[in-house]
């Protein structure tokens, strides 16, 4: 919520007769709530891995009060930048957010313990980044293979070859972190 003092000369002078009338409005401003509630503290810039990026309210608040605000603000419409989690909670898809911190990490894991393998804390708002393969990013490629977190299917994983323009994602098959251990191999020779 933000404040709004904006007065009218009736209210201020029902303020200085010591009248009780709404001297202050709120205005609810849903995207400015949620951007700080998502918005990660220090800055992403310094995070070397997810754990280090999840030190936001969405992240550190208590779980209900989390879907709570969720829900209020935005629902499952998906108007609102979320972590990838919060909208597979709200649908019963995982059990808690640290279910999905445990994902995050266990992929970071994999990646992190191969060669080439960087993640990149800076994403959409609300997301905790993504993990590039560096020796994809060579011309005429203008974007390396990327693996990104989702909440679009069960795998909770998206991979985008390295490409010279916007080609398309490719979805890894269930179970996610097992499919792309099977995968990295080929997702490395793009």
């Amino acid at each position: 919520m933000v404040l709004s003092s904006e007065f009218s000369s009736h209210e201020q002078k029902a303020e200085a007769n010591g009248d009780e009338e709404n001297d202050v409005r709120l205005i609810p401003i849903p995207r400015l709530e949620w951007s700080l509630a998502t918005e990660p503290v220090p800055s992403a810039d310094e995070a070397t891995s997810p754990a280090s990026v999840r030190c936001g309210w969405v992240h550190t608040a208590p779980e209900g009060h989390v879907l709570e605000l969720f829900r209020r603000l935005d629902g499952s419409a998906g108007r609102l930048p979320v972590p990838w989690w919060l909208r597979a909670l709200e649908r019963g898809e995982i059990a808690t957010r640290a279910e999905g911190f445990e994902f995050e990490d266990a992929v970071h894991s994999l990646l992190s313990k191969r060669r080439g393998w960087i993640f990149v804390p800076w994403s959409t708002a609300g997301e905790i980044g993504y993990w590039e393969y560096t020796p994809s990013d060579r011309p005429p490629m203008t974007v390396p293979t990327t693996v990104t977190l989702t909440d679009q299917h069960p795998g909770w994983l998206n991979i985008l070859p390295a490409q010279v323009d916007s080609g398309r994602t490719i979805p890894v098959p269930e179970p996610g972190l097992d499919g792309l251990s099977e995968l990295l191999p080929r997702i490395e020779s793009w």
